[in-house]
């Protein structure tokens, strides 16, 4: 019995020692637990942080974008109304430009030149219609190259009186050239 004793007695020292054994072992497993989820608390802290301040850099790049839109907006607006200031302006001055040149005289003389040829052909036209004879009453007024010989003779006239009347009485002594 004492063998069998001692063999118990060793046994339960055994089983003791690896009972003491494994809390060890546990008691460095929680320790080591509890460091990891110490450091998993930290990072998951240090994530929410900086997903914070990225949440607030973008909101405060996109406030930024939206204010450097409505700037440009704004400048884009003011050059738009600027340019068509400008156009208006050298749109003005070209009209007036081509209103005093040479070129717009030949238009509108061939424009006045039309309007009198069809009105002196329809004038025409009415006094032969109403049984006018060109032969029983000969008319100066009715040949075209006569009437406008004489409108040209009217304008040079009309020239020379404003000439003579910028000129003065020294006009009056000299003749105009013809």
């Amino acid at each position: 019995m004492v063998k069998r004793l001692t063999r118990a007695h060793r046994r339960a020292n055994a089983s003791r020692q690896k009972f003491d054994e494994s809390l060890g072992r546990h008691a460095e497993v929680l320790a080591r637990l509890e460091e990891l989820e110490d450091l998993r608390a930290r990072e998951e802290e240090e994530a929410r942080s900086q997903r914070e301040a990225l949440e607030a850099e973008l909101l405060a790049e996109r406030e930024t974008r939206v204010a450097e839109k409505e700037a440009m907006r704004a400048e884009l607006e003011e050059a738009k109304m600027r340019s068509e200031q400008e156009a208006e302006r050298l749109k003005g001055e070209a009209r007036e430009e081509f209103l005093k040149s040479l070129e717009f005289d030949v238009l509108l003389g061939k424009r006045a030149f039309s309007y009198f040829k069809d009105g002196f052909w329809g004038c025409l036209a009415q006094f032969r219609a109403h049984g006018y004879s060109e032969e029983e009453h000969p008319a100066s007024f009715l040949d075209l190259q006569q009437a406008l010989m004489k409108l040209g003779d009217e304008e040079e006239e009309g020239d020379e009186d404003q000439e003579e009347g910028e000129v003065g009485d020294d006009a009056e002594g000299n003749p105009p050239p013809s």
